[in-house]
């Protein structure tokens, strides 16, 4: 899975999304924003951790807590 700086991912575990600041075969560097701390974090993973979203599925997650907002 070849990964670029921009591209939304998460770990295939679970969890909020991750923004792919660089990315090699080995690992990734990703940035996210906390809002229980409400700050960014980074991390380094490894790249077999992770499984690239769609920009449609994050989307629809967006929609989906505005309408629990409501």
């Amino acid at each position: 899975m070849a990964l670029a700086p921009g591209d939304i991912v998460q770990l295939k575990s679970g969890s909020p999304a991750l923004t792919v600041v660089t990315a090699s075969e080995t690992e990734i560097s990703v940035v996210w924003y906390a809002e229980d701390v409400s700050e960014f974090r980074k991390d380094t993973l490894p790249s077999v951790a992770v499984e690239k979203l769609d920009v449609a599925d994050f989307d629809e997650e967006d929609e989906d807590e505005e309408e629990d907002e409501d």
